[in-house]
Parts: structure tokens; C-alpha cells; sequence
């Protein structure tokens, strides 16, 4: 398989009994979960940074998979990490987020981290593109300089987002199932999702052990921002209680 880059490809390190499966974004790459993998393996954790299909690799790629593609490759990763660890802790960056709450809303999950996890979307555009999808077969955007591990496409295939708004709608749907402990980080200048979604999904899940962290000074990928590092310091700390 030809990845985007060497960053862009599924990691695992071994480590303790303990699991943490960490899941990228729509369109994004693992790279997008390396820095927070490489703190929770110091800290001891085995780390599994799963690469979602057609990610990584070329839109045409991208554009021939869809949710069921996505959901089943992470419940996979997750009942093999189950089978080998004592406790599988779930952490995901925006479509990741919404496939680790999923993830707690079916299985036994023993604690979620979800990153920027869209409930509402800021561009309406997304909502249309059920349609938009028989019409325009690519959307693409600039390219930015954010991190040399901000590795994910330029641009998106139209017809995958009425994929992930389907994710979006059962996730939510289905939120009070959610009985794990959850820590919700979210940007309060995130231009992908509405920050609302973070304040949804606290209000929502079954269980009272929970927490938002907001971050002041990050983008949507926030976890190759300039925040990285306290978000990593609360992650450890949630894990770890």
C-alpha cells in the first residue's frame, strides 16, 4: 500500500495490560494521534493508533469506502485489544471521537476520551451533501503548515460525508447508553464542529463521571496544536483516576 507518508501509517507499541486505542478523523491520518500515542506509551500504555480505511492513501481510495468500512475496522481493533488487555480505553479526534463514543454505546468500554467529536457541523454545506454528491465528486481546501505530523488529504470525497453524518446521527441518538467515564476536550475555536456539540454529549451520556475540557487556543486538529501538551497532561491524569 502507498501512503501519503511514512507518519500516515497504523501504529502499535506494546506496553502494559492496560490498552489505549487511539482513532484519527475523517480524512486526517494516524499521524494525527502519534504525538498523544507517544505520551500514553511512555506512560506505560499499549497504544494502537488504527488507520481508518481509505485514509492514508489517496481520496479515490477514500471515496470507495464508507461508514460500515470505518465502524468495522474499529470494532475489530477493539475486541482484539480486548481479548489481550485487562482494561481498552478509547480515545478518538473528530469522526474518531464519534466512533469511540459509538464504540462505548456497544461495548463495555472501561473509559473514552473524544476529541472534537462533531455533533453539529459548522458548514451547512455538509448537510447538503447528500445531494451535492451526484454533482461534485471532490471537495478540496488549502494545505496548511500546522505540524510536520498534520498529515491527512487535502481535500475530501463529497460522497463520504453523507457517511459521516450518519455516524454523527447515531452516535447521538444513543448517547445515554454511554455508562464509562468520558473526559470531552474541545476547542472553543474549532472551524469544523460547533463547540454546542461538546456541551451535547456531556448533557447526554448516562454517566456522571464526566468532564469537558475547553481549549482556548486551537484549531480542530488540536491534537498537533499548540495545546497538545495540556491535553495530553489531562489525559494521563484521566486514565490514571
Amino acid at each position: 500500500m502507498e501512503y501519503l507518508h511514512q507518519l500516515a501509517k497504523p501504529f502499535y507499541k506494546e506496553g502494559n495490560s492496560q490498552a489505549c486505542l487511539l482513532i484519527h478523523g475523517f480524512s486526517g491520518s494516524p499521524a494525527h494521534m502519534r504525538y498523544l500515542g507517544q505520551r500514553l506509551h511512555q506512560e506505560g500504555y499499549t497504544v494502537s493508533g488504527v488507520l481508518l480505511p481509505g485514509h492514508g492513501t489517496s481520496l479515490e481510495k477514500m471515496e470507495k469506502t464508507n461508514s460500515k468500512d470505518w465502524w468495522s475496522k474499529v470494532e475489530t481493533e477493539y475486541q482484539s485489544l480486548s481479548e489481550d488487555h485487562e482494561e481498552v480505553y478509547v480515545l478518538g479526534l473528530s469522526m474518531g471521537g464519534t466512533l469511540s463514543l459509538l464504540l462505548a454505546e456497544n461495548y463495555d468500554v472501561d473509559k473514552i476520551v473524544s476529541i472534537a467529536a462533531p455533533i453539529k457541523l459548522q458548514d451547512k454545506r455538509a448537510y447538503l451533501t447528500p445531494l451535492i454528491k451526484y454533482f461534485k465528486r471532490f471537495e478540496e481546501w488549502p494545505e496548511n503548515d500546522l505540524d510536520e505530523y498534520d498529515i491527512g488529504y487535502s481535500g475530501m470525497p463529497v460522497k463520504s460525508v453523507p457517511e459521516l453524518l450518519e455516524l454523527i446521527k447515531d452516535s447521538e441518538k444513543n448517547l445515554n447508553k454511554i455508562s464509562c467515564p468520558t473526559l470531552i476536550v474541545q476547542s472553543q475555536d474549532d472551524q469544523t464542529v460547533k463547540p454546542i456539540s461538546a456541551e451535547i454529549i456531556y448533557n447526554n451520556i448516562a454517566n456522571t463521571n464526566k468532564e469537558i475540557l475547553w481549549l482556548e487556543n486551537s484549531g480542530h486538529v488540536c491534537t498537533v496544536g499548540e495545546e497538545k501538551e495540556e491535553i495530553h497532561q489531562k489525559v494521563v491524569r484521566f486514565l490514571a483516576d
